[in-house]
């Protein structure tokens, strides 16, 4: 029997027995090696459940990590596309302002290099234009005035030599 590393032979009185003695050694010897034995594979096999625990712990925090970097990565991925995309903006506004402004070199010699003094200029052109336009009115009036008192005029040489 076993009990812990010890083995408990019961011992016969000499004499009795006999052939079956030696038996029953070989016996009691074979029981503590199998207990040895089953006590190493109970060993075994808590210490395969801990490792299976250990790897499944493994594997999950290699998946965390996984999705973690893919999540990085389409975080990268999502910055690029963006700088790149403004990039792309920039350049466009940039290539409508060169259109809008023209060649720069006729920058240097502008009279006007200033949204300021262009409005003014323009509000003394606006106010240049009210005054011909009321000129040209005012020729088309005594425009008018005039071929008026040349034909009453002209009706009062005729009506003088006529009647």
């Amino acid at each position: 029997m076993l009990q812990g590393e010890r083995v408990v032979v019961s011992v016969t009185p000499s004499g009795t027995g006999g052939k079956w003695v030696g038996r029953d050694g070989f016996v009691a010897q074979a029981a503590v090696q199998f207990d040895r034995i089953n006590a190493n594979i109970a060993r075994l096999e808590r210490e395969l459940e801990k490792s299976r625990a250990t790897v499944a712990e493994m594997a999950e925090e290699a998946n965390r990590n996984r999705r973690f970097q893919t999540f990085e990565v389409s975080l990268e991925n999502s910055r690029d596309y963006k700088i790149t995309d403004l990039q792309r903006t920039c350049k466009d506004v940039k290539g409508r302002l060169d259109v809008i402004e023209g060649d720069r070199n006729t920058f240097a010699g502008l009279t006007y290099k200033s949204f300021a003094q262009i409005d003014r200029r323009l509000a003394e052109l606006g106010g240049l234009l009210t005054q011909v336009e009321r000129a040209e009115i005012a020729a088309r009036r005594n425009e008018a005035l005039f071929f008026g008192a040349l034909a009453v005029a002209a009706i009062a040489l005729a009506s003088r030599f006529v009647f």
